[in-house]
């Protein structure tokens, strides 16, 4: 029905794989992929990551590589990719910084850094996949209620 009522549509075929996430720097002044840094996603909510294990792969880390250079992008990337048998599938990507970027940085991959080594027209080295593997993040979201009427408020 939506096929025959619009002509601009997308359909996007379901993924039943594993699925990972990765962020990937192209530098500016070269194009050349110089970081990548993926996690396999092990827990979302409403979109975001709530739960990733830093992971390492060659052939993905060739196949991102190949993809960002031949497409032409440049700067910071999030990518959300999906392996089904022996087959990675990239499923989107993102010209920003992803939600889960504190992974990476937390496991030593600074793409800060490397934004600005280029804004001082500065080259950046391949790092790519010079992490540890293996690494958790876990986001939370609390709340806490407390009863504040014995107690001053600084407004």
């Amino acid at each position: 029905v939506l096929f025959q009522r619009y002509d601009d549509l997308m359909v996007q075929e379901y993924m039943d794989g594993t699925e990972y996430g990765a962020d990937v720097y192209v530098d500016m002044l070269t194009g050349r992929c110089t970081s990548i840094f993926v996690k396999e996603k092990i827990k979302m909510r409403a979109g975001e990551t709530d739960k990733s294990v830093s992971f390492k792969d060659e052939k993905l880390f060739a196949m991102i590589e190949k993809f960002v250079e031949k497409c032409g992008f440049c700067g910071m990337i999030d990518m959300d990719i999906f392996k089904i048998g022996d087959t990675y599938y990239i499923s989107e990507v993102n010209p920003r910084f992803g939600g889960g970027y504190p992974h990476a940085y937390e496991c030593g991959v600074n793409f800060p850094q490397q934004v600005i080594r280029n804004l001082k027209g500065e080259e950046n080295r391949d790092s790519i996949g010079r992490y540890r593997a293996g690494i958790c993040m876990m986001k939370y979201n609390e709340i806490a209620i407390r009863d504040m009427n014995d107690t001053e408020i600084i407004r």
